[in-house]
């Protein structure tokens, strides 16, 4: 008898995972953290000084699609008139 699998979509994903799910430098997804724009927690074991950093998937999904359809303010951009690529 086979077993069904069934992809898992973890709600914490790791620096690393974080970075190969967006396509995001691990850097600019800890600037993000930072600057509280993603959920992340620490995960630190009783007793240990150390632990470690989890971003939540869905803050970070909400994080990204927040930007879909603005324009980033740039001379290349302002120079268009504002407008995207497909836009013209």
């Amino acid at each position: 008898m086979q077993r069904a699998q069934h992809a898992v979509s973890p709600r914490w994903l790791s620096y690393k995972g974080a970075s190969q799910y967006s396509g995001l430098s691990i850097r600019l997804l800890q600037d993000h953290v930072k600057a509280g724009h993603v959920v992340a927690s620490n995960i630190i074991a009783p007793g240990s000084t150390r632990g470690r950093r989890v971003i939540c998937r869905q803050s970070l999904d909400a994080f990204i699609e927040a930007g879909i359809g603005r324009v980033a303010q740039l001379k290349v951009n302002q120079a268009r008139g504002g407008q995207q690529g497909g836009d013209r």
